[in-house]
């Protein structure tokens, strides 16, 4: 495998998996998650997103939440924004970044964000306005890129229309999103063969759902393409609350300590990532954990050969 030697980590737990929870999460345990993933050398976190607050009302707290965080050098920052009033308040925050999100399946667009693409696109236009002014980078993730639970399949040239959009209005970061889990290896690595060679210079990244146990074997065909940046999600945690079936990111720790045994570097400490919230390495362990010899066994295995 042609893979990467090191990955930048975006956890977005923080946003994408506190938002869908039923019940509002208080702003000081926001703070302190935040803060926990920072002292475990997290390089990207989005924290949070400034949306109206009858949409999301688990958010309704991003100002103060970006107000309070312990900022760790080296961190980037960032913020989920639908329009150019939330880049403002972003902005006016202090974000490090500003994620902005359209679909590329029109029905999924108008369920997640009540527009059209076209109109959305004209949306983002103000956002990287706002931005710019701000010298704030824009990075542009595309829902449903790899599958639509309304349309079913996104044709790769629907994909790579709004893509195209995106650039021509100025975007160098994309981000591409399996939003309910339907991507598959082979998949991505087509979509990827077909998008990079078209869009040179572009910083790619990859945001995937669990849905289907298939997240890190997606990512993993998707880092032979290049592409360095992922998304992952701190306990799994996460969903789409307007896309039916959509579940959990892929688990920040499972892909951290997936990437440790390949010998890729994120320069996270894993241990301290386990501690935050548990995901399935915290059932077993990382890899290189040993147990005692059995004392029904003790004795009998072979010496190892030279």
């Amino acid at each position: 495998m042609k893979l990467p030697a090191r990955v930048t980590i975006c956890e977005v737990g923080t946003r994408d998996g506190f938002q869908i929870e039923p019940d509002f999460i208080p702003t000081e345990q926001k703070i302190e998650v935040v803060n926990l993933l920072s002292e475990a050398g997290i390089p990207r976190i989005e924290v949070t997103s400034f949306v109206h607050p009858k949409v999301v009302p688990q958010l309704r707290d991003a100002e103060q939440v970006m107000a309070r965080i312990a900022r760790r050098p080296g961190t980037r920052y960032a913020a989920l924004v639908p329009n150019d009033k939330g880049a403002v308040r972003a902005v006016d925050a202090g974000v490090d970044a500003i994620h902005t999100v359209v679909s590329a399946s029109e029905s999924h667009n108008l369920a997640n964000v009540n527009m059209t693409i076209a109109e959305s696109m004209e949306k983002l236009r103000a956002v990287m306005q706002v931005a710019e002014r701000a010298r704030v980078p824009v990075s542009s993730g595309i829902s449903t890129s790899f599958g639509c639970p309304f349309e079913g399949d996104v044709p790769l040239a629907q994909l790579e229309s709004v893509v195209r959009r995106l650039t021509d209005m100025g975007a160098r970061a994309v981000g591409l999103a399996d939003t309910t889990g339907m991507a598959n290896p082979r998949q991505v690595a087509r979509t990827l063969e077909h998008l990079v060679p078209k869009f040179p210079g572009i910083e790619w990244t990859l945001h995937t759902h669990d849905t289907r146990a298939m997240a890190i074997p997606n990512i993993l065909a998707a880092m032979e393409y290049g592409v360095a940046n992922l998304d992952c999600s701190i306990g799994g945690l996460g969903g789409c609350p307007f896309a039916p079936g959509a579940s959990g990111n892929v688990c920040s720790e499972d892909l951290v300590h997936c990437l440790a045994a390949m010998g890729i570097e994120t320069g996270i400490d894993l241990d301290r990532l386990i501690a935050v919230l548990p995901g399935q390495i915290v059932k077993a362990g990382k890899s290189t954990r040993r147990y005692p010899v059995p004392d029904t066994v003790v004795g009998r295995v072979p010496a190892a050969r030279a």
